[in-house]
């Protein structure tokens, strides 16, 4: 419980440190509380194409270690003679 309380507690420091840095920037409210809740609107083109081509790559990634996985264990053991 106590671990809960706590993430809930740094998650609303922590918005209202990006809040008050985007008030400071000479943002409005509305706009503040926007750029939180949907930063892929605040993205430039190329920050979003980095972001999903690291998410397609760890994708593939765990597909790849998931069908190796499977096929690891499709294969019997083959004793040595």
């Amino acid at each position: 419980m106590k671990t809960v309380v706590v993430c809930i507690v740094i998650s609303m420091l922590l918005g209202s440190i990006a809040i008050s840095m985007n008030l400071l920037l000479g943002m409005s409210i509305h706009q503040a509380w926007l750029d939180i809740f949907n930063p892929f609107q605040v993205m430039e083109p190329i920050e979003l194409a980095v972001l999903f081509s690291l998410i397609s790559l760890w994708i593939f990634n765990t597909c790849l270690h998931l069908f190796r996985k499977k096929n690891q264990h499709k294969k019997p053991e083959q004793r040595p003679h």
